[in-house]
């Protein structure tokens, strides 16, 4: 969230108040919501608001994907979707291993298991790669 705010002199008359995104570092207005570089909210509007509160949440999680994660982040994200991947495919096993007369509610959990383990897997997929993947500035060039 951006609420790291600084006085600045903008106009000569010293009452401009001024925001730093936390995320990217950009200035921002008091007045918006959002900080027009990231996208990411800024001040009480976000903390307030839980659909925002929810887009935060996939924002840090789409961050994480996108580029170079730092060690806690990957962690997190690995005690997060592991379980959850684990879940999946017990799920898909035990209606596997029950048989096909479980009907409807079988094959509609068989593919939420499948679809819940296939998401998750992507997301360990990308985080973990992205993580030992060499950043730009070990190139040398």
């Amino acid at each position: 969230m951006a609420d790291i705010r600084s006085t600045k002199d903008v106009d000569g008359s010293g009452k401009a108040d001024l925001m730093l995104c936390s995320s990217c570092g950009s200035v921002l207005d008091p007045a918006s919501g959002l900080c027009p570089r990231c996208l990411m909210p800024s001040g009480d509007y976000a903390s307030l608001d839980p659909m925002q509160a929810a887009r935060v949440e996939g924002l840090l999680i789409s961050k994480a994907v996108d580029k170079r994660p730092k060690p806690i982040v990957v962690i997190g994200i690995w005690v997060m979707f592991l379980p959850a991947f684990i879940a999946g495919l017990a799920v898909a096993a035990q209606v596997v291993l029950d048989g096909a007369g479980s009907g409807m509610s079988g094959f509609l959990f068989f593919w939420i298991g499948v679809g819940l383990s296939i998401f998750s897997l992507v997301v360990l997929f990308k985080v973990t790669r992205n993580y030992f993947r060499p950043s730009e500035s070990d190139d040398g060039g």
